[in-house]
């Protein structure tokens, strides 16, 4: 019992030992105001475990409260008195939150929520060591991405948990649930966010490399679409803008693997080969490409925010389309007819025809097997869709690049398909 109580106190002293030490380290060359150093942190986070012990000894919440109403007062009295005193620096207020909150995180330490308090820590950490790219950030967003933000966390907070979770339609092809639709559409959007917003604090000026990357993680198609007419315009540069394609391609693997194990973890080992063997031909390529050619640092990628409202109703309405195709597919003409379906909607959206085939096979409709098939046509349409982009509208330079990367990731993806057939 004694080792319990010291270790959960030491962790508490420990979190506001590593706060103080990255909030002094901050403190160098700036002009605000700063009253806590790293020793004033670590008592803090300890009197936050401290009060907690004898709030479970008293059993009363009242010890916590009264630490946590002092440690304000002080930090506000600290904020006056200089205030008065000196009015040549700046006063900050993120270091007084960040000591409020260690205190509150020794407190959870004591009541044994040490992975939480952990989890809270690493957070905080990020968001203090981040502060100049944060800024930068919110200084390039605009008004139209928080509107279009915020009407999605509207609809994923306020909307999805209200959807009936129940299947609608005709005998054997119940497929419109509409809580199931609007979770996709959720999951499939928040990757999305995820890509657009490393390409706002990244920049698509660090390189062709990072933005095919990010790319792929936002949508290949629109990457591979914007380059591909860049390289009219910039025919010098068109293999390097090949290379930024050809990343993009094999991100979107990983990013529908990533997306598929997590709406069904039952995919991890199944979709290994099918999802990383395609993608291998645009990795190696991409590699000889970079050391190839000059890189350039003034393209822009023009990505737009995933989270605008209508784009995501559109999913919906694809992934309702595509999802009622496979089920009749399957229903009347077998696998052959979901093979076909799913060939065919690749070219419209792959990751509608893998939600929809995932969807299928959680309710015993599908295999795996079948999983993997559909998924591999999908991504066979789709690569044919974007090399015929490049095709069409790259420059000549470009097409001579595309088209062996184009090859080779259509053969792998034969050859997969002859496999699990």
């Amino acid at each position: 019992m004694e080792i319990t109580i010291f270790y959960r106190l030491a962790l508490a002293l420990g979190i506001g030992l590593i706060i103080g030490l990255q909030r002094e380290n901050s403190y160098q060359n700036t002009e605000e105001f700063h009253p806590i150093g790293v020793r004033t942190f670590a008592l803090s986070g300890l009197l936050g475990g401290v009060l907690a012990f004898l709030s479970s000894i008293l059993n009363s919440t009242h010890p916590i409260l009264l630490g946590f109403t002092i440690v304000s007062v002080l930090l506000l009295a600290s904020y006056t008195i200089h205030h008065h005193t000196k009015k040549t620096k700046k006063i900050g207020l993120t270091t007084s939150f960040s000591m409020l909150l260690v205190y509150l995180l020794g407190v959870l330490c004591w009541y044994n929520r040490l992975l939480e308090s952990c989890a809270i820590m690493v957070a905080l950490l990020a968001v203090l060591s981040f502060k100049e790219q944060l800024h930068v950030f919110a200084q390039k967003i605009s008004k139209e991405d928080i509107f279009a933000t915020i009407k999605f966390a509207v609809m994923a907070a306020l909307v999805l948990p209200f959807l009936p979770n129940k299947a609608y339609g005709p005998e054997n092809l119940e497929v419109f649930n509409p809580f199931v639709i609007g979770l996709f559409v959720v999951i499939l959007s928040g990757i999305s966010f995820i890509g657009y917003i490393l390409v706002k604090l990244i920049g698509p000026g660090k390189g062709i490399g990072v933005t095919g990357i990010l790319g792929g993680i936002a949508s290949s198609t629109a990457l591979t679409l914007n380059f591909t007419q860049k390289s009219k315009s910039n025919p010098k540069h068109a293999a390097t803008l090949s290379m930024g394609i050809i990343l993009s391609w094999s991100m979107m693997y990983v990013r529908l693997y990533i997306m598929c194990v997590a709406i069904h973890p039952n995919l991890l080992v199944p979709l290994i080969i099918p999802m990383f063997l395609p993608m291998i031909p645009g990795f190696l390529y991409a590699f000889y490409l970079k050391y190839k050619e000059s890189k350039i640092h003034n393209l822009d990628s023009n990505f737009k925010n995933p989270f605008e409202l209508t784009p995501a109703l559109q999913f919906g309405l694809i992934f309702v389309f595509v999802l009622f195709l496979t089920n009749l597919a399957q229903s009347y003409f077998g696998n052959s007819g979901l093979l076909i379906s799913s060939f065919f909607a690749g070219f419209a959206a792959i990751d509608a025809i893998a939600l929809s085939v995932i969807s299928m096979q959680k309710t015993g409709v599908l295999g795996i097997n079948q999983v993997v098939l559909a998924i591999l046509f999908a991504g066979l349409a789709n690569t044919f869709l974007k090399g015929g982009m490049v095709v069409l509208f790259g420059a000549k330079t470009m097409r001579k690049v595309i088209i062996p990367v184009t090859l080779s990731t259509i053969a792998i993806s034969l050859g997969l398909i002859f496999i699990y057939y």
